[in-house]
């Protein structure tokens, strides 16, 4: 049986570069929109490889 495809954290992504764009924002005075885009990024790309190592290892073991 095939595992169901695992989306790309596209909100969380969208939320974690609101929040660093905000966060410059308010701390220094200016926005830094490559810097917030390339944290969100990371952090996207991140959080998707562990929801596919978690889908992945999670279907190794059908007994958990």
């Amino acid at each position: 049986m095939a595992a169901p495809r695992t989306p790309f954290p596209i909100a969380e992504g969208l939320g974690i570069f609101i929040g660093v764009l905000a966060w410059g924002l308010l701390t220094e005075g200016h926005l830094e929109i490559i810097r917030a885009a390339f944290i969100a990024s990371v952090c996207s790309l991140a959080w998707f490889v562990l929801r596919c190592w978690k889908n992945r290892t999670r279907n190794k073991h059908p007994m958990r």
